[in-house]
């Protein structure tokens, strides 16, 4: 028995040396950056990260990653799952790491990629300005959106918020490659200034889905779970969802929640998904920053007042926004730059939400509705834009920044 212990610890010592000599000899090789690998959360933001990349081949063994907190010499093996990328031959992987210290700065590395990469976790509580970017509409024009990964990674924020229309495949296999450029755009361009790799949430929009016409219009959604998952099968694929595949919500400590709408792509606004949504408001009730984030706008600064989806929120969540004491609400899918006057009871009311949109990151910017002949507006653009929120106890500021740098709007609102 003695000698079996003896040699049992002689083979976990040349296993520890193997791992050192294989991070020293990846320190050293493949770090021009070119395999696709990002990051993102779809639990607590404070002591999880999620990592996610590309294989080039359909058949990658197991994925992990190496860890450790930036100062401790103890590395972390995590083990995640591998699936095949849609209609691309290639493999998605997706390590969950957890038990994370808050606030804190990791360094890892994963089994294929041979890089060794920083991330940092949300802090518990909100002690210092926390600072993030929204937008939505990310990636028709890739010469565009690697301009904007670029000036939201050097505005050095904690994360960013895309609202829907990611990489414009709209579901279909034969643009799915489209995937892949986006996550390089995410990979090489969204970084901190000191290189630190920041993790994007996102909200469904209706390019990542693959309905057309009168399949899209909410008593036609599919109800059943598989078809709703093929009909968008990379954006699930892609990115981990936190609860029903097309609306969730993510809550950091007791300060920040953000809640992911589905605005008629996969589910309908009405019914299931506006009962799930006066729940989830109600057990957040006191909480300073609940935002929601979704796609079609309730006040659309281009598209059709009047259209059905715009209505369906008006009459089924607007209430409810309302009724939680809501103020801020971030609104895509027009191509466009806008800012509402705050809006309670369908009027302009100081004591009303601000909704903030309308989703011009990596797309060509379309018109607007006049702004002196639109009630709700109080600014509107054609320009690619995105929006920086600044979280602090008792104040939350929103500063709209263009594609060259140039702030175009700035509000402050007082929180709980």
């Amino acid at each position: 028995m003695k000698t079996r212990l003896l040699l049992l610890a002689f083979i976990l010592v040349l296993a520890t040396a193997a791992c050192i000599g294989w991070f020293i000899w990846f320190r050293g090789s493949m770090t021009d950056g070119t395999l696709p690998l990002y990051l993102t959360w779809h639990d607590d933001p404070t002591t999880t990260m999620t990592v996610c990349w590309l294989s080039g081949t359909p058949d990658s063994p197991q994925p992990h990653v190496f860890y450790h907190a930036k100062g401790d010499d103890t590395w972390h093996r995590a083990v995640g799952k591998a699936r095949p990328f849609p209609h691309t031959g290639q493999t998605i992987n997706h390590v969950d790491l957890t038990g994370l210290q808050p606030g804190t700065r990791y360094e890892f590395l994963t089994s294929e990629t041979g890089e060794f990469f920083t991330f940092e976790t949300l802090p518990a509580t909100l002690d210092a300005p926390l600072r993030f970017v929204e937008g939505g509409d990310a990636a028709d024009d890739f010469e565009i959106t690697d301009r904007m990964n670029a000036l939201a990674g050097k505005r050095d924020p904690a994360f960013v918020v895309l609202g829907g229309d990611l990489a414009y495949c709209n579901g279909e296999p034969g643009r799915a490659n489209r995937w892949t450029t986006f996550f390089q755009s995410m990979h090489r361009h969204l970084r901190a200034p000191d290189g630190r790799l920041i993790p994007v949430i996102v909200a469904i929009g209706n390019h990542e889905v693959r309905l057309r016409d009168k399949a899209r219009w909410p008593e036609n959604l599919p109800a059943d779970a598989k078809t709703r998952n093929d009909l968008s099968a990379a954006f699930h694929a892609a990115f981990p969802f936190p609860g029903d595949p097309a609306f969730g919500v993510i809550d950091v400590g007791d300060y920040l929640s953000l809640v992911f709408l589905d605005s008629n792509h996969l589910t309908p606004v009405a019914g299931a998904q506006t009962e799930w949504l006066a729940r989830t408001l109600e057990e957040r009730r006191g909480r300073p920053n609940v935002l929601p984030v979704y796609h079609v706008p309730a006040y659309p600064s281009k598209n059709d007042y009047d259209h059905y989806t715009s209505k369906d929120i008006r009459k089924n969540w607007v209430p409810l926004f309302e009724e939680a004491g809501l103020r801020l609400a971030f609104e895509h899918h027009g191509h466009t730059f806008k800012i509402t006057h705050p809006i309670r009871d369908g009027k302009v009311d100081p004591d009303g939400i601000v909704y903030v949109g309308d989703g011009a990151w990596g797309v060509k910017p379309r018109e607007v509705h006049p702004v002196d002949q639109t009630w709700y507006l109080s600014k509107a653009g054609n320009i690619q834009h995105l929006h920086e929120v600044t979280l602090e106890p008792g104040r939350r500021t929103v500063e709209s920044i263009s594609i060259d740098g140039e702030t175009l709007n700035t509000f402050s609102q007082t929180v709980p």
